[in-house]
């Protein structure tokens, strides 16, 4: 048996606060007097944004944003991995294995079918660890779009109705599911990618008729 817990952050480019960042760049990556150069250059750019939006012909007046990274910019996902990139040593401590790509955070781990409660309880001590690092670091994580499903052969998946399968992330429970979408990919808990093939035929389908 395997769990897998997708999380899902809101608005996570747009949240990524500048002084927060600088630190982590100073801390974890610009350590050395050599850096000190690279590190400024960041410093400048971060430092001292002017936001003005238009709407319908009006502009708003001119205000300082002290958080966000332009996702589409060159420096936008890979800033956000690396504001991001310790949480894999709180994944690393829950003994939980994972994948990091830009905002899409997601972690899983594989056990006996007899030990499917131990597992929960492990993934979902790391999910509320990871809220706790979220808020530290002023990152927003999305409960009610945070997705959990359980992967394992037809007699192994039945045995889970008769025992609590959900995971706890702070106070929200999160239901597994039967279907994710994971980057694009349909996945179901058999793993038969039955789901994908029906939702990539359907608008071929419609486009053709």
């Amino acid at each position: 048996m395997s769990l897998l817990v997708l999380l899902e952050l809101s608005a996570a480019f747009d949240t990524v606060d500048h002084k927060i960042i600088l630190w982590v760049l100073s801390n974890r990556f610009f350590g050395g007097f050599n850096s000190l150069t690279a590190l400024n250059w960041f410093k400048s750019y971060l430092t001292d944004w002017i936001r003005v939006y238009t709407h319908a012909g009006s502009q708003t007046p001119s205000f300082s944003v002290d958080c966000s990274v332009p996702p589409g910019s060159v420096f936008g996902p890979l800033g956000f991995a690396s504001f991001t990139e310790d949480v894999a040593d709180l994944m690393d401590k829950h003994n939980v294995q994972f994948h990091l790509y830009a905002d899409d955070t997601q972690f899983f781990d594989c056990c006996q079918s007899t030990d499917t409660v131990s597992l929960r309880a492990r993934q979902s001590s790391c999910a509320s660890d990871i809220e706790l690092w979220c808020r530290s670091r002023r990152l927003q994580l999305n409960a009610s779009k945070t997705e959990a499903i359980w992967f394992g052969s037809k007699p192994n998946l039945a045995k889970l109705g008769s025992i609590d399968c959900s995971i706890q992330v702070g106070t929200s429970t999160i239901q597994p599911s039967a279907v994710v979408r994971d980057l694009g990919f349909h996945l179901n808990s058999e793993l038969c990618m039955k789901q994908h093939v029906a939702k990539t035929a359907a608008p071929c389908f419609y486009h053709l008729r």
